[in-house]
């Protein structure tokens, strides 16, 4: 319990700044940003940040070749899949539903890690993975139907946002078992993302027209990226199982319902306001006491 416990915190810290992400975001394509360069600022920001605090802090240390190639593949499976998939999901899905879309990642972290860890399927799993998925869609306002705009490429492209974000924690696991430290399993991967964007969209063709845009630039390098992967990874070296943890990573959407509240006066509906219980109700569920819990597939 105590394990849960600590690595609950973390994981939850975590969703909460993923929640906050968005108000940077949001600022930047009122600032007439576009998704490419807010999506290659994100990471390149945050490759920078982690290749020079690796190289003073001696985090890739002892790291050989195939330790680079495995974390890169880590890196391409779960942070450029979602960076990407979820960007471009949103061009052609509402926001609402590419977000829903985004966070069936529990239910893939569940069959991925029956698939691949070989965890039972659990009542008590079952039950938290359908009250935050069920909160999550009220949050985000699925029951709107003018906010969900139906596109086959777009559910597509956010299923496989899902799928990515599930691989931080299927991937993510498999890392913490081989012996890499938290660090190493966060710095790595995002360094080899940001790669890609250094190919893909170099930092000179990044339009920056503000002093305010330069900070929300950096604000989606170091909140969208640098500390809650940190806060995620560290969540799952403490014990907490990958299923648990993506559930509880599921009070982002709550999280970033409150912040546009907060910093865009936001409408706040009845039926959000349930999801978000609902939500907080399945983050809590896997720390009730269990002794009698059943396998439901085995």
């Amino acid at each position: 319990m105590k394990k849960y416990g600590s690595g609950a915190v973390y994981i939850v810290s975590a969703a909460i700044l993923w929640g906050l992400f968005p108000v940077f975001t949001r600022i930047l394509y009122s600032e007439g940003i576009s998704v490419t360069d807010a999506v290659a600022a994100r990471a390149l920001v945050a490759g920078a940040i982690y290749l020079v605090w690796g190289l003073i802090g001696g985090v890739f240390r002892g790291l050989k070749p195939r330790d680079y190639l495995f974390l890169a593949f880590y890196g391409l499976c779960s942070v450029f899949g979602t960076y990407l998939f979820y960007a471009l999901a949103i061009k052609y899905l509402s926001a609402a539903m590419a977000a829903m879309l985004l966070y069936t990642a529990p239910a893939f972290v569940i069959l991925f890690d029956r698939i691949f860890y070989g965890e039972p399927i659990t009542r008590v799993k079952l039950t938290a993975l359908a009250a935050a998925f069920a909160g999550s869609c009220l949050v985000v306002r699925v029951y709107d139907p003018s906010s969900l705009v139906l596109n086959l490429k777009g559910i597509a492209l956010g299923l496989l946002a899902g799928i990515s974000y599930s691989m931080l924690t299927v991937v993510g696991r498999k890392a913490i078992k081989l012996g890499y430290t938290p660090l190493q399993n966060t710095f790595v991967p995002s360094i080899s993302v940001a790669l890609i964007f250094l190919v893909a969209a170099p930092p000179w063709t990044i339009e920056i027209p503000s002093a305010k845009t330069a900070l929300c630039y950096l604000a989606v390098g170091i909140i969208g990226s640098v500390l809650p992967y940190f806060f995620y990874l560290k969540g799952l070296s403490s014990g907490i199982s990958g299923a648990s943890a993506s559930i509880l990573a599921n009070v982002e959407p709550v999280a970033a319902t409150l912040f546009g509240m907060i910093f865009f006066t936001d409408r706040l509906e009845p039926l959000q306001i349930v999801g978000m219980a609902i939500v907080l109700i399945g983050a809590a569920i896997p720390s009730l006491p269990n002794k009698r819990e059943k396998r439901c597939l085995t």
